[in-house]
């Protein structure tokens, strides 16, 4: 007698999906899912499969609850509570398929045996894309999300996304059963994928805001005070006398939300201008200065 033929074994490992090691910082984890979204993102021409992989291993470690039942019980952490689990002991969604379609007698036992059903049917999953303003994945949105197919929740093809505030470009928000509806089976899940658009004045390193403001050199020399844009709206922010080209100075409350009540940072980093063209009288005055001072004008 032939043995079974195994179909699907296990989940691979969470860590090795994301190519980290079991201590891995929650930093570390971001970093290796960019990383490994990018390669694998079906509009890149990556696997959709292992696209799939590195969004659930990402979703269970980035989660401190998940991810310590992961370590300490594996995949079976990471399935229901009780009952509707997998027969053969294995964590929900794991997928551990047996085909016994080539061992003659002992199928139609086996199909017997558990009253000849059969293994059920899933609807497909979908992806679809939406894309943000700067300022919408800081303070979140409703968009209005136009599908290729209809659901028993959106008949009209159509459907309204709450977008978290905090979101960025990359995440990967799960719908679940929002995919397609079959006869007799669950639904797929829905993969909404958020792409945002570049600001002209901001970028973002993970809840921190950055942005760079010009000072021209008699300013930073002297010390000032300037009007300073920022998501919330225009800071004023003071300029001490000698601030150095590169000076970083910190708007406290004026990032990215992290939880219901805090935010990061704004960072905006000082340019020093210094000044290419100068006429007879700027010049006579810098060298007044020069001389006064008996060292360079930047020491």
């Amino acid at each position: 007698m032939r043995s079974a033929k195994i179909v699907s074994m296990s989940k691979r490992d969470y860590y090795e999906t994301l190519g980290v090691p079991k201590s891995a910082s929650a930093d570390e984890l971001k970093k290796a899912f960019r990383r490994a979204a990018i390669q694998h993102h079906p509009d890149k021409g990556g696997d959709e499969a292992k696209f799939k992989e590195v969004n659930e291993a990402y979703e269970a470690l980035s989660n401190p609850e998940k991810r310590q039942r992961y370590d300490q019980f594996g995949h079976a952490g990471m399935g229901g509570a009780s009952g509707g689990g997998n027969p053969f002991g294995g964590a929900q969604g794991q997928n551990i398929n047996f085909d016994f379609s080539d061992l003659g007698g002992f199928g139609d036992l086996f199909n017997s045996f558990f009253g000849g059903a059969q293994r059920q049917r899933r609807g497909r999953d979908y992806q679809t894309i939406v894309e943000l303003s700067f300022e919408e994945a800081i303070f979140g949105t409703e968009k209005e999300v136009k599908l290729s197919h209809r659901t028993t929740t959106n008949k009209d093809g159509v459907l309204k996304l709450k977008i978290p505030a905090g979101v960025d470009d990359g995440n990967t928000i799960r719908l679940r059963e929002h995919g397609e509806h079959i006869e007799g089976g669950p639904a797929g899940d829905l993969y909404v994928q958020i792409r945002v658009r570049p600001h002209k004045m901001f970028t973002r390193e993970g809840s921190l805001i950055l942005s760079a403001v010009h000072v021209n050199m008699i300013d930073a020399a002297l010390g000032t005070e300037i009007d300073v844009q920022t998501v919330d709206g225009q800071v004023r922010m003071k300029i001490p006398a000698g601030t150095q080209s590169g000076t970083d100075f910190k708007l406290s409350g004026h990032g990215v939300p992290v939880g219901a009540d805090k935010r990061g940072a704004h960072i905006v980093t000082i340019v020093v201008d210094t000044p290419t063209k100068l006429n007879k009288k700027q010049q006579d005055l810098l060298e007044q200065f020069k001389d006064i001072s008996g060292k360079s004008f930047w020491h």
